[in-house]
C-alpha cells in the first residue's frame, strides 16, 4: 500500500502511486500505512479529505517543497517507529 499527495495537498492510499502524484511512504499492511497518515495529516473541513499540512496554502513552489518534504519524513519516522520531529529544511525551528 502507498500513500501519496498531489500539489492540492490531498493525499490517497492506492497499490501503486500515479503519474503526477508525490510518493508519501509505503507499507505491506494498509491499517498502519493509514493510521499513521491519518494522526499526521490536516483534516479538511468535510471531515474525510486528508491534507499534506502547509501544501495547500503555501505561495511558492520552495514552500510547497518544503511542506511536502517534512510531512513525507514525519510519515517515514513513525514508519520507522520512531517518534519526534524531523530536521525542517525552511530554516524554521521544529515546535
Amino acid at each position: 500500500m502507498h500513500a501519496y499527495c498531489y500539489r492540492s495537498g490531498e493525499i490517497e492510499f492506492g497499490a501503486t502511486v500515479p503519474d503526477g502524484a508525490l510518493p508519501l511512504g509505503k507499507a505491506r499492511g494498509a491499517k498502519k500505512l493509514r493510521e499513521i497518515v491519518t494522526v499526521a495529516a490536516r483534516h479538511a473541513y468535510d471531515g474525510k479529505t486528508l491534507l499534506v499540512p502547509g501544501l495547500p496554502e503555501a505561495d511558492t513552489d520552495d514552500a510547497a517543497s518544503a511542506a511536502y518534504l517534512y510531512f513525507r519524513d514525519v510519515v517515514s519516522m513513525r514508519l520507522a517507529g520512531q517518534s519526534g520531529r524531523p530536521a525542517r529544511l525552511d530554516g524554521q525551528p521544529s515546535t
